[in-house]
């Protein structure tokens, strides 16, 4: 399981240079001065093979296991010797310390012994051309630790995939704690979380010869500084998971004891690993440290990291429409557009694709919804005059009214559906035109007791004119 913080990308016009001088210095020790180790290490192991060391003080260390009453673990390492398997011997005999203490004091070999002499002289050989590479000379013994080797461990690592995955880490963590503690501040307290990461291996693996190296205890240290750094402040996270990986967001400083207790548990329960995990927790116990210390004891506080920038959504969305078209979800996509559309309606790029994948619908209103975006676009715009002309052309000779359904006026003239009675509908030719409608008008307010008092009045006239003219 892996779980780093992602943040904004790093201010170029202030590079992280100290930042940049570790990965640089790391790269250099890999490629440089541990690029002849392998064979370096293979003319020691040659030149054993060719000597009378594994014949003279492989057999006795087994028999010291048998007389020290570790029957156990000398029953299959005497299998190994019979077979040839002398390297297998070799590495038990290696990691057992206060072994090598009494065979390197002449002790297991004496002095009045037949075979001490040659044994000594090529012993000596052996051990000075091993000795020669950098692993023997800066890697971090905890059985036999030294001032060279605390330091240099930090700067050693076994293998490029190991070297790369660590740099890509201190960069992504690095840059953003470099700019909040400052250069001088950042670079010591690197070196101490390794030198933290480097004593905590000391006081749990005291009785480990096999050397230990790698920049991971101190880019540990560097990544709990972030995560204090941040304390509560919601950032995202990369993590990955066996085949599954993803973001999310979290307050930053949860994830302290999580990469705590993931150490403690790989270390309990990763049997065989060689990945030290003692030393990574070192490096986080480490780094959380010194942000504490100079939060309480600094006189110069450490500065809060800058915000982390916005994340367009925009690319994400687009590549969600190029999954629906590879799809052949074409309607999705095109609804899809329509929506981003209208979101950035000056966004050119997005507004010819929106039109392009309209266009697979002259018909519909999305061609016409489209095309309108485009006219809409300011002549000020680069090329949006071009293509307003362009798309303008293209929309008269390609567009098309939205489909609507024709209605009939009265159901006495549709025509008649197949399968029903062939007087349910006529023949267009004998089809009965309807008169028009008469346009009825608004009824008038009191009309009838007008017209009844309009004709009293015109009775009473009447009646009157003619009594004037009868004799």
């Amino acid at each position: 399981m892996l779980i780093i913080p992602v943040s904004r990308q790093p201010n170029w016009r202030r590079p992280p240079l100290v930042t940049l001088l570790l990965i640089l210095v790391n790269c250099l020790v890999f490629f440089g001065l541990q690029s002849g180790d392998e064979r370096r290490q293979e003319k020691a192991y040659r030149y054993y093979a060719a000597s009378t060391l594994p014949a003279t003080e492989l057999p006795r260390y087994v028999h010291d296991l048998e007389r020290t009453g570790r029957g156990k673990e000398a029953a299959p390492l005497a299998r190994a010797l019979a077979n040839g398997e002398w390297p297998v011997v070799l590495t038990a005999m290696e990691s057992d310390r206060a072994f090598l203490r009494r065979l390197r004091s002449s002790q297991v070999i004496p002095a009045g012994d037949a075979e001490h002499g040659a044994w000594q002289r090529q012993r000596n050989e052996f051990e000075r051309l091993r000795g020669a590479t950098m692993l023997a000379r800066f890697g971090f013994r905890p059985a036999d630790p030294t001032l060279a080797g605390f330091f240099g461990h930090m700067f050693l690592h076994a293998s490029f995939d190991h070297l790369l995955g660590n740099m890509a880490i201190l960069f992504i963590v690095g840059y953003m704690v470099e700019e909040a503690l400052g250069k001088r501040r950042y670079l010591a307290f690197y070196l101490l979380a390794g030198l933290g990461a480097g004593a905590l291996d000391f006081a749990v693996n005291s009785g480990r010869t096999v050397p230990g190296i790698g920049a991971s205890g101190a880019i540990s240290g560097v990544m709990a500084m972030f995560v204090v750094l941040y304390g509560m402040r919601r950032i995202r996270f990369f993590y990955w998971v066996l085949f599954y990986f993803d973001f999310f967001r979290a307050p930053a400083i949860i994830m302290l004891p999580l990469w705590i207790g993931n150490e403690l548990y790989q270390h309990f329960f990763s049997h065989g690993s060689p990945v030290n995990y003692i030393a990574h927790l070192g490096g986080f116990l480490s780094g959380a440290a010194l942000i504490a210390a100079q939060r309480r004891f600094g006189r110069a506080p450490a500065a809060m990291p800058a915000p982390e920038a916005a994340i367009d959504p925009l690319p994400g969305q687009l590549a969600h429409v190029d999954a629906l078209l590879r799809a052949l979800r074409v309607d999705e996509a095109r609804g899809a557009l329509r929506r981003l559309a209208k979101a950035h309606p000056q966004d050119i790029p997005l507004l010819v694709r929106y039109y392009k994948i309209a266009r697979t619908a002259p018909a519909s209103a999305e061609l016409h919804h489209a095309a309108a975006l485009i006219f809409a676009l300011p002549e000020t715009a680069p090329g949006s005059s071009a293509l307003i002309h362009e798309t303008f052309q293209d929309y008269l000779q390609g567009a098309r009214r939205p489909h609507r359904r024709r209605r009939t006026a009265d159901p006495r003239t549709r025509p008649a559906r197949p399968g029903t009675p062939a007087t349910a509908g006529a023949p267009a030719a004998r089809r009965r035109e309807l008169p028009p409608r008469r346009r009825r008008s608004p009824p008038a307010r009191n009309t009838g007791t007008a017209a009844r008092r309009f004709s009293r009045e015109r009775r009473g006239t009447r009646g009157a004119e003619s009594e004037r003219l009868t004799p």
